[in-house]
């Protein structure tokens, strides 16, 4: 029997052995034209660029074949500033994005101030005017971002095309200090209709806000968590249900008149594991937290205040009381030390809660003063973003 007469997905599962092999699959897509179209689906459904594996060539290419990005699933690319063609790279880059619509994952690490590229091409090879793509790129498969991108407004008019987004990682570096006279921008909102069934958020704590009405599972932040970037109780956030309701057929909003209306939970009633740094009274913080989280499973905080200088006993109760109003806690690490729980006794009362969290013993430090050209511990500046890489994972 000849290959021509074979169904398609039988030369698929033929050829899917070599799907690890680059070499071998593009030597079969030239073998012949039966085993090409099965070959070129496989060759281009992964892929990974970087200079490393001298295959930045294909981003050129990809940008030229819209049948060849239309291909691509899974794709990620590193780019080095130092390379004497960035610009024309990064300008390929660009066109081959919007080609890719069938992304699953994507993961760029390129130049953090390249966001640009995540826009909507304009220019001769634009599908501006496009009968069958009138607008800006669309996105309904991808469910993976992770880029070293800040929430600017570019990346924020991204999160609009990609409705079925559930894991979102972002860079952990803040961006440059501004000019002296200007202040701080703010961060770009992002509007609670855009990635309605985002899951996993791993990047600066400042954008926690604007991603509240998520229904957020798990959060790894960066730089500095304070009181005001934790969102009450009253912030509620879809059920995948809901979320999914309000979305049509291909991944674009339904009609506004078919949505259902149901009781939706908390957005802290759904997380359950996070890890953050910050410079606020942990006791404080914490009760905040366990308040708008109240089924946080994993906990992790690192705070710069020293806790070791003054061993206060009414502090480490004040942890432990709030500790135990999560009924589902079963990890909590404070500052590097990790805390113990076990169940209460049969003597205790009840309507006391069934798991108490135990202190762990701490050595006092003896009191010394500093050398009098030391500075203060207090005056002192700390790079958030270098110990979030110390102490992640």
């Amino acid at each position: 029997m000849a290959l021509a007469a074979l169904p398609v997905e039988l030369l698929d599962a033929v050829l899917a052995p070599l799907a690890l092999h680059q070499p071998a699959l593009a030597a079969a897509a030239l073998s012949c034209s039966a085993l090409n179209p099965s070959a070129t689906r496989l060759l281009y459904r992964h892929l990974s660029l970087s200079a490393y594996a001298r295959n930045l060539s294909a981003i050129h290419l990809l940008a030229a074949r819209p049948d060849l990005a239309a291909l691509v699933r899974t794709f990620s690319v590193h780019l080095d500033d130092a390379e004497p063609a960035v610009l024309p790279t990064y300008s390929d880059l660009h066109h081959a994005l919007a080609l890719m619509t069938n992304l699953t994952s994507l993961a760029l690490y390129v130049d953090a101030s390249a966001s640009w590229i995540l826009s909507q091409p304009q220019g001769p090879n634009s599908q501006k005017g496009d009968i069958l793509h009138p607008g800006p790129a669309f996105y309904p498969r991808l469910e993976h971002l992770t880029c070293n991108f800040p929430l600017d407004a570019h990346l924020a008019a991204f999160l609009s095309q990609v409705p079925s987004l559930i894991s979102l990682q972002l860079s952990s570096f803040l961006s440059d200090a501004p000019p002296d006279g200007q202040s701080e921008p703010e961060p770009v909102h992002v509007s609670p209709s855009h990635i309605p069934l985002l899951e996993a958020y791993t990047g600066p704590a400042h954008a926690l806000p604007t991603l509240a009405s998520r229904p957020l599972r798990a959060i790894h932040l960066s730089g500095d968590l304070t009181l005001n970037l934790i969102p009450t109780a009253s912030v509620s956030a879809p059920s995948a249900e809901e979320a999914m309701s309000r979305l049509g057929p291909a991944g674009a909003p339904a009609d506004p008149g078919s949505r259902v209306d149901t009781a939706a939970p908390t957005t802290g009633a759904l997380l359950q594991v996070m890890s953050a740094m910050t410079s606020a009274a942990p006791a404080q913080l914490l009760e905040t937290i366990a308040l708008a989280y109240p089924n946080l499973v994993c906990l992790r905080l690192m705070t710069t205040r020293a806790l070791w200088d003054i061993p206060d006993f009414s502090f480490y109760s004040r942890i432990a009381d709030t500790l135990s109003t999560l009924p589902h806690l079963a990890a909590f690490e404070l500052s590097g030390i990790h805390w113990q729980s076990r169940q209460k006794t049969a003597d205790s009362e009840p309507t006391a809660p069934e798991k108490e969290w135990i202190s762990p013993p701490v050595s006092p430090r003896a009191a010394e003063l500093p050398p009098p050209d030391e500075v203060p511990l207090e005056d002192r500046d700390y790079d958030f973003d270098g110990a979030f890489l110390d102490w992640s994972y």
